[in-house]
């Protein structure tokens, strides 16, 4: 699992640097409220028109930051995760959610399950600046994450991170891939 206490140059200290922190319960609404409005943009292909739909998120959120692991169903339900948000000056600017691709693969391949950073906050790096703290702190063999066509921001972002494309890919969007020869600790 991913040791929930970053590296120094994952957290910074001064207000106007952003500071990544493992994500609490008083995080879950505004992730909550931002997967809700990128779906309406079409950035999650998640149908959160529907109250069952939402009302699944909610659980979804809540149990993955209380208590590390995502339900999921078939071969990954169970399967460890971690949510972590980036702040600017104490605001909440956007999140990353971290799952294994089956439980027990924490350190052969992770999907970067979801990641925005909210528009006020966008073009400053901060996307990058937390996929690169990840990355680098989740210490997996393997990462991949799936982008919707619609986020043509997000897929160039992750390229840029070290990314390519996946040979996995669905009629919703494309898979991009980090793979990576792990150094000993």
């Amino acid at each position: 699992m991913l040791d929930t206490t970053l590296s120094a140059a994952t957290v910074a200290a001064p207000s106007d640097v952003p500071r990544i922190h493992l994500a609490s319960p008083g995080d879950v609404p505004f992730i909550v409220q931002a997967i809700i409005e990128e779906s309406r943009a079409g950035h999650f292909s998640c149908d959160c028109e529907r109250p069952d739909v939402v009302s699944g998120l909610w659980h979804q959120i809540r149990t993955v930051v209380g208590d590390g692991w995502m339900p999921l169903p078939g071969e990954r339900s169970g399967a460890g995760g971690r949510a972590f948000v980036v702040q600017v000056g104490g605001v909440p600017a956007g999140f990353a959610i971290l799952v294994e691709h089956r439980p027990g693969s924490w350190y052969e391949r992770l999907e970067l399950f979801a990641l925005t950073v909210r528009p006020g906050f966008r073009g400053r790096g901060l996307g990058r600046h937390l996929v690169d703290g990840l990355v680098r702190d989740a210490r997996s063999a393997r990462m991949y994450a799936r982008c919707a066509f619609a986020s043509a921001a997000m897929a160039g972002m992750l390229k840029s991170c070290g990314f390519e494309l996946g040979a996995q890919s669905d009629p919703g969007g494309v898979t991009l891939e980090l793979r990576r020869a792990l150094q000993p600790a």
